[in-house]
């Protein structure tokens, strides 16, 4: 069995398969004239991100790949992933080098199936599929020798922890957002760990307080953005009859508060909106989430609400962005919806949502709800509101209060992007995790020295923040 996959180049020369569970150790993923030109390498450093979600390029693998492509020359990426899907599709087309090294059909399941299995089921999976994927993992890492593993994700330190302790490499745990769960798979992830870089300051609380004393918050970042797309033609002429417009930007899954935005609507529209604004909710529907999915056309059927359209995955959301008049994300933490047919359990892991990044950065005001680190982007009452979760009538309040003054949609636009420049930005995100790549390896004097890049210190001015 081999697996090679060159870099600038598509071409797979081999597969593993998905149900392959066989312990086959040894494969080459690179030819030894890449090895001998990486291994003879000197003033940089290696990374291996590891990226266990490959299916979407929702927000946290977006916030990746907006570190990976404004790197400093002195670090040399590889982006290892689970299976092939849009990150995989993305990172390719920005000529990053990619492998995909998917674990076996149960270890790739998504929508917290996790949860529900046994321990005699467990167990099994741990013989059968992560104990031979450790090793694929180890071969890996032994080839291309990274000086640091960066997970994006409690996720993937379960399914490359262990190699990367058998291979004596440091890890540097990233924590996208709330801890769904506890139990074994968060003590993986801290103990794995070296390091653990939090997207902001209220998800620490979810951490042990032995794991806290390793972590530091490093805001995601985003550059200016650049709309080139064109909107869609339906919607554009809405908006030239002045039609206002929300979007609410994100996939499509319980957490993220659909039904609550409903509901919001609802209200609105019983309060003579339904005529003058339009909801535009863009992200996609996973195929473990078509339940939740489907409880919410049935309950938007129930409602009579017509002034709300899903527009499914889109690769430029952008466009849409510029027809918005404001931006909302309902998200929750932890609740119960009902589909129609049963009860969903949401299990929310929120931490510090792009889309309210995007819409700053763009002049768009900005509702969002009080969990994980939406506080600590949004400025309460300036550059947006901040509202209780899964409180549709105050979300419906805050909605109405922006639709019916241009003025204070003007006013928080430009706070919010003037609050994005300052504290949010790329090069400031970049910063802070160098910083913490350059603490961890000056303790690790077996691993490469390198170069000090040329980015700015972190934190940025009027920040919170410090680094440990």
């Amino acid at each position: 069995m081999s697996y090679r996959r060159l870099a600038g180049t598509k071409e797979r020369l081999g597969s593993i398969p998905d149900d392959d569970n066989s312990p086959m150790l040894c494969f080459s993923l690179f030819s030894d004239a890449q090895l001998n030109a990486r291994n003879s390498a000197r003033g940089s450093i290696r990374v291996l991100y590891y990226i266990a979600y490959y299916q979407r390029m929702a927000g946290a693998n977006r916030s990746l790949f907006e570190l990976i492509a404004h790197l400093p020359k002195t670090v040399t990426p590889l982006v290892v992933l689970a299976g092939e899907g849009r990150a995989a599709e993305a990172y390719r087309n920005a000529g990053i080098e990619v492998v995909v090294l998917p674990p076996g059909r149960s270890l790739n399941q998504f929508g917290k199936a996790m949860l529900s299995w046994s321990l005699p089921r467990q167990l099994w999976v741990g013989v059968s599929e992560l104990l031979p994927y450790t090793f694929q993992c180890l071969s890996l890492i032994q080839d291309w020798q990274p000086d640091i593993i960066h997970v994006n994700g409690a996720r993937g330190a379960l399914t490359i922890g262990l190699a990367a302790r058998l291979a004596d490499c440091p890890v540097v745990g990233h924590l996208r957002g709330e801890m769904p769960f506890a139990g074994i798979a968060q003590t993986i992830f801290e103990t794995v760990s070296d390091r653990i870089i939090t997207v902001c300051w209220a998800i620490q609380s979810c951490l042990s307080a032995a794991a806290r004393t390793k972590a530091v918050t490093v805001y995601n970042g985003i550059q200016e953005v650049a709309v080139r797309g064109k909107p869609s033609p339906w919607l554009a002429a809405l908006k030239a009859e002045g039609q206002l417009m929300v979007g609410c930007f994100a996939s499509v899954v319980p957490f993220k508060g659909h039904h609550h935005l409903l509901d919001a609507v609802a209200e609105l529209n019983r309060r003579g909106w339904r005529d003058r604004v339009m909801f535009i909710c863009v992200g996609d529907i996973e195929s473990e989430y078509q339940e939740y999915a489907n409880g919410l056309m049935q309950r938007q059927q129930e409602l009579g609400i017509d002034n709300v359209t899903f527009t499914g995955w889109q690769s430029d959301p952008f466009p849409f962005y510029q027809l918005a008049d404001i931006e909302v994300l309902p998200s929750v933490s932890r609740e119960w919806f009902n589909s129609g047919d049963r009860a969903i359990e949401i299990r929310g892991n929120e931490g510090f949502p792009r889309t309210h990044l995007e819409a700053m950065a763009l002049g768009l005001p900005v509702v969002g709800t009080a969990i994980a680190g939406v506080r600590e982007q949004i400025e309460e009452g300036v550059t947006g509101f901040v509202v209780p979760p899964a409180d549709a009538v105050a979300l419906a309040d805050a909605l109405e209060r922006l639709l019916s003054d241009p003025q204070l949609r003007q006013d928080l636009g430009k706070a919010g992007r003037d609050r994005v420049k300052r504290l949010f930005s790329t090069d400031a995100y970049v910063s802070g995790v160098m910083q913490v790549y350059e603490a961890l390896l000056s303790e690790r004097p077996d691993r490469a020295s390198f170069e000090q890049p040329t980015v700015p210190a972190y934190p940025p001015a009027e920040s919170k923040l410090k680094v440990l």
